[in-house]
């Protein structure tokens, strides 16, 4: 594990007093980059790189295992830095998922017509109205927001001249950590979450873009979780005519009625083999969070549920997100107006 040098050299430029002034703030999602980002900064205790602040959005569909190792981690930080009296913040949508997946499109080729489960999906409605939003709030009150993207995935990081990443840092980029770099540090302190014994990455529990095996892993150790993600899956064919992983019924994959009826007959995905999405913990979020990407640079006229066209299979990088903003989707009055 090898740390490289990339200082901020505006802030190494400041005085003691102007750096006790700053304020950071961990966007903190509980998966193994954020977490081994944030317990490596206190670790290092650098003036130039302060923590005073620990945000998490909650979607209301998590794990209770992810919500329990969060404070797992905050006991451990409040036992090591006492004098940080740092507290685990939680912001949220003051919109519910239901108001969003019954709510009806204002525009486009779709206008009318209900939503349903998410089709864009980076970010979905839902990840930008429950992660991006609340948290592009709270890092307007910082001087720095630390973004968890690992060194090998540095490409996702955009352009240091962008205005909106001006207040931005990676740390696991400037130190040159990479996910394993992350899974191995939080080993060596006994913290790695356990929810990755199960599932590759950590998000919604009924999220779209989870691979197949999510899927069953989900079916087999949360029964109850399997019943709401089914709930939304049949209410989304009800309303909308697509479910959780398809377009339609029957098309482009199985519903989760269908998967189960497979899961039961002893079918076990190949947890190597990727669908079309590999979520990662949801990027864009990342990306707009802390004003990477802006919600203004979306654009509604082509996001591809009122084009009806399949899911995007490919993840963005920043650069392409803020280069054609074209090909995502539009905000009206600071908040989606559709997807």
């Amino acid at each position: 594990m090898t740390e490289k040098t990339n200082p901020n050299e505006a802030l190494k430029q400041l005085s003691a007093e102007e750096r006790e002034e700053l304020i950071g703030l961990v966007c903190f999602s509980g998966g193994k980059d954020s977490t081994a980002m944030l317990l490596r900064l206190l670790e290092l205790d650098d003036p130039s790189m302060p923590v005073n602040r620990i945000v998490f959005a909650d979607t209301g569909f998590e794990f209770p295992e992810l919500l329990e190792y969060m404070n797992k981690v905050m006991e451990y930080i409040n036992t090591k830095y006492p004098e940080k009296n740092l507290e685990l913040e939680m912001v949220g949508s003051p919109r519910s998922w239901d108001d969003w997946f019954y709510g009806v499109m204002q525009r486009g080729a779709n206008k009318g017509k209900q939503r349903g489960a998410p089709l864009r999906a980076y970010p979905c409605y839902w990840a930008s109205e429950a992660k991006v939003q609340p948290l592009q709030k709270v890092a307007e009150e910082a001087d720095i927001a630390y973004i968890g993207i690992a060194a090998d995935e540095a490409h996702r990081v955009g352009k240091e001249d962008d205005p909106r990443n001006a207040k931005n840092r990676y740390p696991l980029v400037e130190w040159g950590w990479s996910e394993d770099d992350c899974i191995k540090y939080l080993d060596s302190l006994e913290m790695v979450n356990e929810l990755y014994v199960h599932f590759d990455r950590l998000g919604c529990f009924h999220c779209i873009k989870q691979p197949l095996d999510s899927w069953w892993n989900l079916w087999r150790g949360y029964p109850e979780f399997w019943e709401i993600a089914k709930h939304w899956d049949k209410e989304s064919v009800r309303v909308s005519n697509h479910g959780l992983r398809s377009m339609k019924p029957g098309e482009d994959g199985y519903l989760l009625e269908e998967l189960e009826e497979r899961f039961k007959q002893g079918y076990r995905p190949d947890p190597l083999k990727k669908g079309k999405f590999d979520c990662k913990s949801c990027k864009a979020v990342a990306f707009t969070a802390v004003g990477q990407l802006k919600l203004e640079d979306f654009n509604i006229e082509n996001a591809p549920e009122l084009m009806d066209k399949k899911f995007i299979d490919i993840e963005p990088t920043a650069d392409e997100m803020m280069l054609e903003p074209e090909e995502t989707c539009d905000i009206v009055g600071g908040s989606f107006d559709e997807d």
